[in-house]
Order: C-alpha cells, then sequence, then structure tokens
C-alpha cells in the first residue's frame, strides 16, 4: 500500500496528474485501469498500479498529495530517492526521449541561491564534463527548472565503500589496495585535467554492481565538480566577494579524511591533499574505522596535524609491512613527503603489493580501456606512466622525502620494460638479417 500524507487528492485529480505529467505511458495506464476495482479511491488507484510495477512508492506518495509537478524536471522523471545529504537530494530518475536511466541530484537552495552562486555552480560542473574515465562517475548534463538546479550524472548501481565496510568489516590489503589503485587511477585523469576533488572519502567512492568478497569491482570516483560548492552560504554568496571570501574561511571536506594543509587553508589544497585522503581512505578500508576517531571535527583536525599516523597493521595484524609503509607515506604531514601525483601512488600500491603485479602491468601495454573490466582502467594509467613522459604538472614545491623512494621504485618495472623492448627489438632485427640474406 501507498503511503500519503493528509493531503489526498481525488481519483479524478490522481489520474489527471498521471497523464499530465507524463508519468506512465497512457497505453499502459489505460490497460492497468480496466483491471482496477469499479470506483476505486485514489489510494486503491495507486496500490493497484504500484502492485502492476507501473509506480513507485514515492511516486505514489507525491501524487496522493497532488505534488505531481515535482515530479518532473524539463525532460526527467524522478522515479525514487536514493539518498540525501548536505548538498541535496539524489533520485533515481528516467530521461523520458531517450529512456536513459540516470542519477539525478537536485542542489540544496542554499547552494545556489544567487547569481554569483549560480555562476559558481556552472562552472564547476562544465570542468567536471571535461572528465571522461572509466573510474570517475560521468556527468550528462546541467540544469535549471522553475528555480531548481541539477545536475544528471551515470547511475552506479552498486554500494559505495563505507557502506560495503561497514556491512563486511575491514577488506583484505589486496582488495582494499586495489580499489585504492582504481581510484588514483581517476584522480590522474582529473589532474591532468587541471582538477583537484577535495573531499576523497568512501562515501565518495562508488562500485559498480554488486562486489564479490575477495574481489574488486570497478570503483567510480562520485561528485567532481561539486566539492567547491559546498562551502557556499546564503549570507556571503550574494557578496562581491562571495565565493572568495566563504572559501578563505570555510574548511572543505571531511574531517575524518582531511589533510593538515586543507585545513589550514584552502588554497593550500593541491592534488596532495587528494593522496592525504586517500591514504585515509585505504587506512579505513583495511582497519574497519578511521585514522584519528573522535567525536568532534575540531579535536579530528587537531589529531590529523599533530599525531603521529597509526600503522594499519596495529588494528589488524597481517597487513603486510609495505602496505603499513604506504599508508604512512601517503599520510604524511608534509605534502612534499607524500606521493606528489596520483600516478606516483599507483605506482607505489603496486610495488607494495609485489614485483609480480608490476610485471603484470606491463604485459599489459596494448591492452585498452574497457570498463567492464575493473583492472584496466589502472592498468592503463600506469602503461602511460612507464612509455609517456609525464606532464610538468607538479605541485610547485619541491618533494624533498620522496625522491629516493619514487628512483627505487620505478627503476624495478623500468628494467622489465626495457627487457621487453630488447627482446623485440632483436627479434626483428634477426628477421630482418634472415630476410635479406634469403631474399
Amino acid at each position: 500500500m501507498v503511503k500519503s500524507g493528509a493531503t489526498d487528492v481525488s481519483a479524478d485529480a490522481f489520474l489527471r496528474q498521471i497523464r499530465d505529467f507524463k508519468v506512465i505511458p497512457e497505453s499502459s495506464l489505460n490497460k492497468a485501469l480496466t483491471s482496477a476495482p469499479p470506483g476505486a479511491s485514489a489510494k486503491a488507484l495507486a496500490t493497484h498500479l504500484l502492485h502492476s510495477g507501473l509506480l513507485t512508492r514515492f511516486q505514489g506518495a507525491r501524487l496522493l498529495q497532488g505534488q505531481g509537478p515535482s515530479l518532473r524536471l524539463g525532460q526527467y522523471l524522478l522515479i525514487e530517492e536514493l539518498g540525501r545529504g548536505g548538498m541535496g537530494r539524489v533520485f533515481r530518475a528516467e530521461h523520458s526521449a531517450m529512456g536513459r536511466i540516470v542519477a539525478l541530484k537536485i542542489l540544496s537552495a542554499d547552494l545556489v541561491n544567487s547569481p554569483r552562486a549560480k555562476e559558481f555552480f556552472l562552472r564547476e560542473v562544465r570542468a567536471a564534463s571535461r572528465l571522461h574515465h572509466p573510474n570517475i562517475v560521468t556527468a550528462f548534463d546541467a540544469n535549471e527548472v522553475n528555480g531548481v538546479h541539477f545536475l544528471v550524472m551515470e547511475l552506479v548501481q552498486g554500494p559505495n565503500l563505507e557502506k560495503l565496510v561497514r556491512e563486511r568489516g575491514p577488506l583484505p590489503a589486496p582488495v582494499a589496495c586495489e580499489y585504492i589503485r582504481q581510484v588514483a587511477a581517476g584522480l590522474e585523469h582529473a589532474f591532468e585535467q587541471g582538477m583537484v576533488h577535495r573531499d576523497i572519502k568512501p562515501s565518495n567512492l562508488l562500485i559498480k554492481g554488486e562486489p564479490e568478497p575477495s574481489k574488486p569491482g570497478l570503483i567510480k570516483i562520485s561528485d567532481f565538480g561539486l566539492a567547491r560548492l559546498a562551502p557556499i552560504r546564503a549570507e556571503n554568496a550574494g557578496s562581491n566577494h562571495g565565493t572568495i571570501l566563504v572559501e578563505e574561511n570555510t574548511i572543505i571536506g571531511t574531517p575524518d579524511y582531511l589533510a593538515p594543509e586543507q585545513a589550514k587553508s584552502l588554497h593550500q589544497a593541491d592534488i596532495r591533499s587528494d593522496i592525504y585522503s586517500l591514504g585515509c581512505t585505504l587506512f579505513f578500508l583495511l582497519t574497519g574505522r578511521v585514522p584519528y576517531p573522535g567525536t568532534k571535527g575540531l579535536e579530528k583536525i587537531i589529531k590529523h596535524s599533530t599525531d603521529p599516523v597509526p600503522a594499519p597493521s596495529t588494528l589488524v595484524p597481517g597487513i603486510p609491512p609495505e602496505v603499513d609503509q604506504l599508508v604512512v607515506r601517503m599520510m604524511a604531514k608534509d605534502p612534499a613527503d607524500r606521493p606528489q601525483t596520483p600516478r606516483e601512488a599507483a605506482e607505489s600500491i603496486t610495488l607494495a603489493m609485489g614485483s609480480g603485479q608490476a610485471e603484470s602491468v606491463l604485459i599489459a601495454l596494448a591492452t585498452p580501456i574497457i570498463e567492464s573490466d575493473p583492472f584496466s582502467a589502472f592498468q592503463q594509467t600506469l602503461n602511460d606512466a612507464v612509455i609517456t613522459p609525464f606532464h610538468d604538472k607538479t605541485p610547485s614545491k619541491p618533494p624533498k622525502a620522496i625522491s629516493r623512494t619514487r628512483e627505487g621504485n620505478l627503476s624495478n618495472t623500468q628494467a622489465v620494460f626495457f627487457a621487453i623492448v630488447s627482446v623485440v627489438l632483436i627479434a626483428a632485427i634477426m628477421v630482418a638479417a634472415l630476410r635479406f640474406f634469403i631474399g
């Protein structure tokens, strides 16, 4: 039975809303009504259509309260609510013309309540639309209808990493590291586009499909382009310096995963801040808890700046020491002591899990990125790192503690790569020589 409020409409008004807002195709509605009880009330009709699979509980409740217009945003029909948070509510929706099922995020009014805020929102969304990577949720569209601003995104049907760990407990080290490698691959792509996420955490990392206990699924990073929108407030958004002033006085991010420099100033946050958050996320996946528990956000922020990084193996025995060292390095207090790019972080993860995995990446040099393969995006990213000169986008502050480690790490992979290339070249020369003498 569909629950409703005190403002239930008549049966005629109920059906009129369905037709006016094209909630159910006319032919399907007429067919279903032939088997409906004679003289049925609006509630009875809603229940009948629910059992026929033509209406969801969410839609039925809205229609019974006379809120049919709220089910339609332009070409998009809202099907059901998927969740809500500080930036708005997320719905499963369908594009009426294309039949595409999407995730539609309706932004909170206080985030887009001024021309300045709207401009900022559109700029961020346009930036996010440039991201095309298997490990990043695709943004399809952004629009405004009757004052309602919304973002249309790829629908990822699966749990996020926070929910996965809460339900199943800490993940095996190889599984946790593979998830983090995929996130690093997506962050590298965004970094190449000049974007920083600023709010990497397990709940923003979605798994496509139902993951197996010992086999990682495909990870999708969500909310690119929205992290910078979060601090906009009504009292400041309309000022001449709206966005800049709010950003200077507001912490963007989640205290449990916030880099020390990001807590001090947004302007100090760069890609290495995302790497810190990624290290905190890896810690959570391995242990089932955040690195610095606490009851207050300020308390957690202080601990991120002052307390030593705890090794995951102190909480979960059996975690390889190489993984412990990786977490500590990614969560270094000084950004210069962390991996300087997501690509470097991905390389470090591969090496921490064993040389055999690094060699398998090199063997797959010619493997194209296929979204259905959870490992392919990461593999392609590392392939590029080996065979393509890296663009000089390293943050301005020079690294001081990573050069020796990185050089040592790359030497093994490069050795394997050049060995493969040498064999291929020698074989080619022998074939050419043989043809010369024969011919």
